[in-house]
């Protein structure tokens, strides 16, 4: 954080009290030149001081000002600062925000995974043969339970089915018997309108007579509409008939049809699905042939190469070589030794790592079985005979006894506790031990100093690639480990002598004619790539080496392959294309036959329900004639009735009472039937509703059974696929656990940043508060020099209103003595010059135009007339006087006389009267010049009084 300099105000100035000019009103003298010359310089003196403390507090006006913008601008800035700081803290705050719901997430996940590993563990520890073989049985058991729920879902559907068909026939019997009931009802009511009408006749009522003929006329007339309507119907049903016999005949052609569109079809579907099972091993056979060109293709794409860049061969070898020269010289070794260093770049460039997907399987570093030793020992050998093939030497072999060569050296520099990385040697006596233990005589042995792998925050390799921590890798980044160890140990081995090159070039001295390779890792996690003598026990069950060559062949051979499948596959599908095309055609005329079908069983069944309408609606009308005849014949009877005799007539009504009396009971007999039916009706949908249960019951049952059977068969798959699930989890938990570090590691760089943020942004704010602690202090120290300045600047406008006026009183009184000397010695123009009464030149006066000027540049008329006046003295001896007027004002001048007097005396005007009280005389005008300039004295004393010109304080 920038400290901020501080701006020191200036403090107040002081004002210092100056005196104002006094002017005394006691006398006036002549002789006041060099007061006023002395008043004059000491106005001066106070004038500059005055206006020294205004320049003075106007230049602390100007400091402070800056001091309040410098302030103000501090304070802006430190206000943006703030701005921008608390801009970067909510930034910020956002970032850990999600930085931690991103931790949250991650814990969440590892939470899950170690769950999942926990039940994966606990699966791996049940998956024994014999759980295995439990849980198939429990599956077996549980399929034959399916089985069987199955069985009483179809029983029960059965039953469902049965309860149904009682349903539906109780409900017929529910609706004949209503029929019956309603019927029932109708002949009630009839038969209780037939007494009502005996009773009428009984009575002989002409209204009943009345009603009755007009009932037999409505009854003749709805019989014979009846009859009309009965005859055009059945001309309907006629029609209906004929229309119904030619729509089935319709409808059998094209059942023909279809039948023959459909035996067609499946003739051509078997042609088809011969073709089509024909193609699809076709197609099976071209994708596995793909699939094999894929995967060579694959392997040679991930395949890992090592060139050697032009001139590199016989420069490694020149060098070696040069250690047998009998002319050696160090300074040229190290010459060479430089030189291979030129190809390093361009080998660094043109030797990539390629990354193979199917090696990304994961393994414990700490714990390397021999599988996947000697698999890295074999991408070892083959990195090497890819070396030495360039460079036109033996080359080496892979074996189980050179792996196991390699791995008790790194047991042995375990057991020595031997670091390479810590001291820069190799174990020897490791080497040895193993040589003495294993029977296998060792060559050489080149080192990856690699203790810090998987065990920092990650490890960059010479490519740039971060490799994982942890021991948990894949084969794929150890192979890139191995890579990136072989690029350097071939073009980056100038600082150990190049002597990693030369073992794995096979030039060195010391190789065996024949040698081969193995691979591992210490505890310290050094890479150690062993050299052996490959005797009779090495060479035993030597591996088949990776070889690009017999790759491009096998590639060769597996496209030879897919291209042959691919011809048959041409013609399968030519043989498909076609019956799929006879196949679609049978079937667009099945469909169409089908179609036709379908129209034509929909007219058969239209003209079928128009039939049966109109045999209904026939039906109807022929039971309405029926029951309307029966009307009628009741009506012709009840009308005829009028006419019978007395007997008659009561045995009629009678008759008609016993009959509304059976048919009421009818109609009780009807209402139970309805009853009962009603009854088992109900019963019969309880009971439906019971089967209906049963059938859910047994399908939530089979479903639970399904459910189960599910549950038993992923326990199975889990049993069966136990080492791998477990792995799996594992590597989940890790993977987990890694994005939980990475989410916890970005959550504290991120909230480490906040906090320094808000470190800042409060710097920031205390900066905001000192500026505006230092903008009011500059303010407030900007408005005490203002008011300085303002008092300075008062003091010095009333100084110099002060000296306006003393200036004004000085020249009056220079022009007073001016005038009184002119006046008293008669000065006038003479040439253009001043000369006095006596005629003489007046030294130190000028003319300037029709007046004369003094030495103290004070301008007066000169004495252009006179008379003569007379004085009378003490003694009272009259005295000759000129009496001259200048400027209006009337001065006397002395004559020469006998006996001369003084006109110089000036007197007070005090004085004065005194004298004219003395003479006893009054004052008249021309009396007396001093008279005259004493009166100007009191004047001038009377102005200056009243102006109020006095001493000032401050």
């Amino acid at each position: 954080m920038n400290s901020k300099k501080k701006i020191v105000t200036l403090a107040g100035v002081s004002l210092v009290a100056t005196a104002g000019v006094v002017a005394s009103t006691n006398e006036v003298k002549a002789d006041t030149t060099s007061d006023n010359v002395q008043a004059a310089v000491k106005s001066q003196t106070a004038d500059q001081q005055a206006q020294a403390k205004v320049d003075q507090a106007q230049s602390s006006v100007n400091s402070a000002s800056q001091v309040t913008s410098a302030a103000q601008a501090q304070l802006d800035s430190a206000n943006a600062a703030n701005s921008a700081a608390q801009a970067d803290v909510n930034s910020q705050q956002a970032i850990v925000n999600d930085a931690q719901a991103k931790v949250d997430a991650a814990t969440s996940s590892v939470s899950t995974a170690q769950d999942t590993e926990v039940k994966a563990q606990q699966n791996a520890d049940q998956a024994s043969s014999a759980n295995i073989q439990k849980a198939q049985d429990a599956i077996t058991n549980q399929e034959s339970q399916i089985s069987k729920d199955t069985d009483a879902i179809n029983d029960a559907n059965k039953t469902v089915n049965d309860a149904q068909s009682a349903v539906d026939a109780a409900q017929k019997k529910v609706n004949d018997a209503t029929t019956v009931r309603d019927n029932q009802q109708k002949n009630v009511d009839a038969a209780n309108d037939t007494v009502k009408n005996a009773q009428a006749i009984l009575v002989n009522s002409d209204q009943a007579k009345k009603q009755a003929q007009d009932a037999l006329s409505q009854a003749n007339q709805k019989v014979a509409n009846d009859t009309t309507a009965v005859n055009n119907k059945q001309t309907d049903v006629n029609n209906a008939a004929e229309a119904k016999k030619n729509a089935d005949e319709a409808l059998k052609n094209a059942n023909d049809a279809q039948t023959s569109a459909q035996k067609n079809k499946d003739a051509k579907q078997a042609i088809a699905d011969e073709a089509s099972a024909a193609l699809a091993n076709a197609n099976t056979a071209v994708k596995d042939a793909q699939a094999k060109v894929d995967a060579i293709n694959d392997k040679l794409e991930s395949f890992n190469t090592i060139t050697l860049p032009a001139g590199y061969k016989d420069d490694l070898i020149a060098y070696y070589n040069y250690f047998g020269n009998s002319n050696y010289n160090q300074a040229e070794a190290n010459n060479l030794a430089q030189a291979l260093l030129k190809y390093r770049d361009q080998a660094m460039s043109q030797n990539k790592f390629k990354n193979n997907l199917s090696d990304d399987r994961v393994v414990d570093i700490d714990n390397l079985n021999s599988t996947d030793r000697a698999e890295l020992s074999q991408f070892v050998a083959s990195l090497i005979n890819q070396v030495r093939t360039q460079m036109g030497t033996n080359l080496v072999i892979s074996s189980p006894a050179a792996d196991d060569y390699a791995e008790q050296v790194s047991q042995n520099y375990n057991k020595d506790n031997w670091n390479s990385a810590d001291n820069g040697k190799h174990d020897q006596s490791a080497l040895n031990n193993a040589t003495d233990q294993l029977n296998i005589s060792w060559n050489g042995e080149n080192m990856g100093l690699d203790q810090s792998i998987f065990t920092t925050d990650y490890t960059v390799l010479t490519d740039g690639t971060k490799l994982p921590t942890g021991n948990k890798q894949t084969i794929n980044d150890l192979k890139h480990l191995i890579y990136d160890d072989f690029i350097s140990m071939m073009f980056d081995d100038a600082d150990s002598a190049w002597g990693h090159a030369t073992n794995f070039a096979g030039i060195d001295n010391f190789a065996a004619e024949k040698q081969a390779v193995g691979f591992s890792l210490d505890k310290f996690y050094n890479t150690h790539y062993d050299l052996v003598e490959a005797n009779q026990k090495v060479e035993e069950n030597s591996y088949t080496l990776p070889s690009i060559n017999a790759l491009t062949q096998k590639l060769a051979d597996a496209k030879d392959d897919l291209s042959i499948k691919q011809t048959d596959q041409a013609s399968k599908q030519k043989a498909n294309d076609d019956a799929q095309n006879a196949l679609s055609s049978a079937n667009q005329v099945l469909v169409a036959a089908q179609n036709d079908v379908k129209d034509k069983t929909a007219t058969a069944q239209k003209a079928n329900d128009n039939l049966t309408t109109a045999q209904n609606a026939l039906a109807t009308l022929q039971n309405q004639l029926s029951t309307d005849q029966a009307n009628q014949k009741q009506a012709q009877t009840t009308f005829d009735s009028f006419d019978a005799d007395l007997a008659t007539k009561q045995a009629n009504l009678q008759k008609a009472t016993d009959s509304l009396k059976a048919e009421q009971g009818r109609l009780a007999i009807a209402q139970a039937d309805l009853d009962n039916a009603n009854k088992a009706l109900s019963d019969a949908n309880n009971n439906l509703a019971q089967k209906k249960q049963v059938v859910e019951n047994d399908k939530e049952a089979l479903k639970a059974d399904n459910d189960k059977i599910v549950q038993l068969q992923n326990n199975l798959s889990d049993l069966q696929n136990a080492p791998k699930l477990l792995v799996a989890a594992k590597e989940q938990v890790a993977t987990a656990q890694k994005a939980l570090a990475d989410a916890q590691e970005a959550y504290n760089v991120a909230n480490d940043k906040l906090t320094n943020l808000k470190q800042t942004a409060a710097g920031t704010a205390t900066n905001v508060s000192k500026a505006q602690q230092d903008l009011a202090e500059a303010k407030n120290n900007e408005a005490a020099a203002k008011e300085v300045l303002n008092q300075a600047q008062q003091a010095l406008a009333e100084l110099q209103q002060k000296e306006a006026l003393a200036k004004q009183v000085a020249e009056e009184q220079a022009k007073l003595a001016a005038e009184k000397e002119a006046k008293d010695n008669g000065y006038h123009i003479v040439n253009n010059q001043v000369i006095d009464a006596k005629g003489n030149s007046v030294e130190g006066w000028t003319v300037k135009g029709n007046q004369i000027v003094s030495p103290t540049n004070a301008a007066v008329d000169p004495v252009v007339s006179g008379t003569t006046n007379v004085n009378v003295d003490s003694k009272g001896q009259v005295q000759p006087q000129t009496s001259v007027t200048t400027n209006g004002v009337k001065a006397v001048a002395a004559t020469e006389s006998a006996n001369p007097v003084s006109t110089t005396t000036v007197q007070t005007g005090e004085q004065y009267k005194q004298q004219l009280k003395s003479n006893n005389q009054l004052p008249q005008t021309g009396n007396n010049d001093s008279a005259v300039l004493s009166l100007a004295g009191v004047a001038l004393a009377a102005m200056l009084s009243l102006i109020g010109i006095k001493k000032r304080e401050y």
